[in-house]
């Protein structure tokens, strides 16, 4: 169980650093950014530094400086940032390098690492929401597990298929062009990566409505993970159940634990919705047991324009 930490960019710090990847090894090349730092092997001493960083939080600034970009994506980047500047034994040797080529973008290495073991490696970071949609799934399909062309993302044309496949087919192969790049795009002075690997994290939510197989390669997590259209909650959610709504674009370590009356039922989630916008999604925890709150651990609940995917 993690300490609960009081400061938001360090509750945000500990779901990067504990919270699982979102696909296993099987489905495309996966490598954690901290795989054999002492802090994996040890993990009271992340715990411990954490917890420095949340009693004097006026380190963060250095560490984490602001950004005009408000994209969660670009959020979850500097927090692994600030993450392994903290490390203490691997190192940024560069991030958001864009590659050119006769005046052609190639693309972006979003992030390059000495890594514990020494090896020099190229990492594509992603946060991803993806939800089953069980209404595509063939009549009749049996399989343990279902195709991640199945899986999308509050925004429909992020499908979790496409964004396998452009890692596969476009990221990840460009670090094999680096050797024939003019130095001004790739810095001489830089170690070369030796190796390309992802790392993506969030969820994969199950229709609250109808079952299906986790998607092709989905790595098993604690808690669950559902999703329903806003007219949905109260047909489907117990009515005993109790959220808390997780603000738009915080969607990584959910709140400390309000008082018992600001927790939610089913049916108090339309004031949620009111003040959303028309087509934004909605996320909620769930307060299983007050006294044994986990956030990290915490059943979620995302909610969708009753349109969607329209």
């Amino acid at each position: 169980m993690l300490p609960d930490f009081t400061h938001h960019i360090v509750r945000d710090l500990a779901w990067v650093a504990f919270a699982p990847p979102l696909l296993d090894g099987s489905t495309l090349p996966s490598r954690d950014p901290l795989k054999d730092s002492i802090w994996r092997t040890e993990p009271e001493q992340l715990l411990h530094r954490l917890q420095q960083l949340d009693a004097k939080p006026e380190q963060l600034p250095e560490l984490f400086p602001n950004s005009r970009d408000r994209r969660l994506g670009n959020y979850y980047e500097r927090l692994w940032h600030a993450l392994l500047k903290l490390s203490p034994d691997v190192a940024i040797v560069a991030h958001n390098i864009a590659l050119r080529e006769a005046g052609r973008t190639l693309g972006e290495l979003d992030l390059v690492i000495r890594a514990a073991n020494g090896e020099i490696t190229h990492l594509e970071l992603a946060i991803k929401f993806y939800m089953g949609r069980p209404e595509l799934q063939q009549p009749g399909c049996s399989r343990e597990c279902s195709n991640t062309s199945l899986w999308w993302g509050p925004d429909p044309s992020d499908q979790l298929a496409l964004k396998v496949q452009r890692l596969i087919q476009h990221q990840l192969p460009l670090v094999k062009q680096l050797e024939a790049l003019q130095p001004a795009q790739y810095p001489q002075e830089l170690p070369k990566p030796t190796c390309s690997a992802t790392w993506l994290q969030g969820f994969l939510f199950q229709s609250a409505a109808q079952n299906m197989p986790p998607a092709c390669g989905q790595t098993t997590r604690r808690g669950a993970q559902l999703w329903c259209h806003r007219k949905e909650v109260v047909a489907l959610l117990p009515s005993n159940s109790r959220w808390i709504a997780i603000p738009h674009k915080e969607w990584l370590m959910p709140p400390k634990l309000p008082a018992a009356s600001e927790l939610l039922k089913p049916e108090q989630m339309e004031q949620v919705f009111a003040n959303a916008r028309a087509q934004q999604a909605v996320m909620f925890a769930r307060v299983a047991a007050p006294d044994n709150y986990q956030p990290l651990h915490a059943d979620r609940l995302i909610c969708v324009a009753d349109d969607w995917p329209a």
